[in-house]
C-alpha cells in the first residue's frame, strides 16, 4: 500500500468539502481538516521563531564584541560613563563573554571605584584563567590602595602566566615602594629585555640605583631615558608608563 505524501494529504485536507448536508463522515473529515490545519500552522510558527531566537543567540558572540570595542573607543578621550554603557550591554548580550568584565573593571579603576572592579576581575578571570591583563589590573588597584604584598602577588601570577612588560615594570615599582631596591633593579631589568624602547623602564631603575647608592648607574638610566624620548614620536604608547 502506497504511503501519501505530507503535500497529498494537506491538499485532501484543504479540499472544499461539498455544498449539501454534511453526513457523519464529512464531518469527521472537515475536523480532520481543521486539525491537520491548526497543526502544520504550528509547526511552522514554531519553527519560525525557533530560526529567529537561534540567530538572535548565535550572534551574540559578535554584538558583545562589537560593544566592546565601541567601549574600548571611549577610554581612549575618558569618556568613561559612555564606555561603562557599552560594557555593560556586551555583559547583558553575552554574559559569558570575559573581556567586557575585565574593560568595565579598567572603566570602573579609572572612575574611583576599585570595588566595582575587583568584582569585575574576578569575573573576568573566573572566565579566562590564563589573562594577564586582569592580574596586571588587579595588581594596580592594590597598589593604589596601600596593600602592595598583595599588588606583587597579582604582578607575579601575571609573569608566571605570561611575561610582560607591564607586569615586571608593575612588580619591579612595588618592591621599590617596599624599599626592596634590588628586587625592583631585577625587575626593571627584566622590564627592558620584553622591552628596550620603554623610557620609563630605564626612568624607574635609575630611581632604584640611586636609591641602592648607584649613582652612575643612575645617571646612565635616566640618560638612557631621555635619548629615547627624544627619538620617539610623541605620540608612541610606549612613552607612557602603564
Amino acid at each position: 500500500m502506497a504511503v501519501e505524501s505530507f503535500v497529498t494529504r494537506w491538499r485532501k485536507a484543504v479540499r472544499p468539502l461539498p455544498r449539501e448536508t454534511p453526513s457523519a463522515a464529512l464531518l469527521a473529515q472537515r475536523r480532520r481538516q481543521r486539525k491537520l490545519i491548526h497543526r502544520t500552522l504550528g509547526v511552522l510558527l514554531l519553527a519560525g521563531a525557533g530560526g529567529l531566537l537561534y540567530s538572535h543567540f548565535a550572534s551574540a558572540p559578535e554584538r558583545a564584541q562589537a560593544e566592546v570595542a565601541l567601549g574600548v573607543k571611549k577610554l581612549g578621550p575618558g569618556t568613561y560613563t559612555e564606555a561603562l554603557l557599552h560594557f555593560d550591554r556586551a555583559i547583558q548580550i553575552w554574559p559569558q563573554y570575559g573581556e567586557a568584565y575585565l574593560n568595565r573593571a579598567v572603566a570602573e579603576h579609572d572612575v574611583s571605584q576599585p570595588g566595582p572592579a575587583l568584582v569585575d576581575l574576578d569575573k573576568a578571570l573566573d572566565l579566562d584563567p590564563s589573562s594577564t591583563r586582569a592580574h596586571n589590573e588587579r595588581g594596580q588597584i592594590y597598589m593604589e590602595t596601600g596593600d602592595t604584598h598583595q599588588a606583587i602577588a597579582e604582578f607575579s601570577k601575571s609573569i608566571r602566566l605570561r611575561p610582560t612588560l607591564d607586569g615586571y615594570y608593575q612588580r619591579g615599582e612595588a618592591y621599590e615602594k617596599l624599599g626592596e631596591h634590588q628586587k625592583a633593579i631585577a625587575d626593571f631589568d627584566a622590564a627592558i629585555v620584553e622591552s628596550q624602547e620603554a623610557p620609563y623602564a630605564y626612568r624607574a631603575r635609575g630611581v632604584a640605583k640611586l636609591a641602592s647608592g648607584d649613582r652612575e648607574g643612575a645617571a646612565a638610566d635616566q640618560e638612557k631615558a631621555r635619548q629615547l624620548e627624544r627619538d620617539q614620536p610623541v605620540d608612541r604608547d610606549v612613552l607612557l608608563a602603564p
